[in-house]
């Protein structure tokens, strides 16, 4: 858990912080996994320097899968719409975790697999195979983005929008910006 003082004042925990890492590392996982898979034996470490990535990628969603946990503490949650959207962000969350981090571990044993390591279809199979943990994260972005954007969980207003101070203004008056008219033309372009 992230002490209060670490964190800035207009964030309500460290997961809106920590969520994105594993979302940019799942693309850049994929990318070096795709070219790894594309240069084949001209770039002879890119299926490490992926299975590297993967597993960051894993590592970083067991962190932002707690970080969620640990966040659900720090938002008030009072609507049932929000409460099931929660609900359905964390399974998938929790989804996203074990996918990322068990795909890692598939990758990082067949490092040490020689009739793997030796077949560019067995790398194909596996690329295959990493773009479908883009789904669960997906999903886990679709719900999370919901709850903030829809249900309104973990926002809070910042910033009041202060009271007229002159008497004479009309309290229900709202100023509106115009469009200039436009100019009649004189004379050809």
């Amino acid at each position: 858990m992230v002490p209060d003082f670490l964190l800035p004042e207009w964030v309500p925990n460290a997961h809106p912080l920590i969520v994105h890492f594993p979302i940019a590392l799942i693309f850049v996982s994929l990318a070096a996994d795709a070219l790894a898979l594309w240069l084949g034996d001209q770039w002879e470490t890119g299926r490490e320097v992926a299975t590297g990535l993967y597993a960051a990628t894993g590592l970083s969603a067991v962190v932002s899968y707690y970080s969620g946990t640990w966040a659900i503490d720090t938002v008030p949650i009072v609507t049932p719409g929000a409460a099931q959207t929660l609900s359905t962000h964390s399974f998938w969350a929790w989804y996203t975790m074990a996918s990322t981090s068990g795909y890692a571990l598939l990758r990082t044993a067949g490092l040490f697999v020689s009739r793997v390591r030796a077949r560019r279809s067995a790398h194909l199979v596996l690329f295959v195979l990493g773009l479908g943990t883009l789904y669960p994260m997906y999903e886990t972005g679709e719900n999370g983005g919901a709850m903030v954007y829809k249900r309104g969980v973990g926002v809070t207003r910042i910033q009041e929008v202060p009271p007229s101070s002159s008497p004479a203004q009309d309290s229900t008056r709202r100023d509106t910006v115009q469009a200039a008219e436009p100019t009649p033309r004189t004379g050809a372009p």
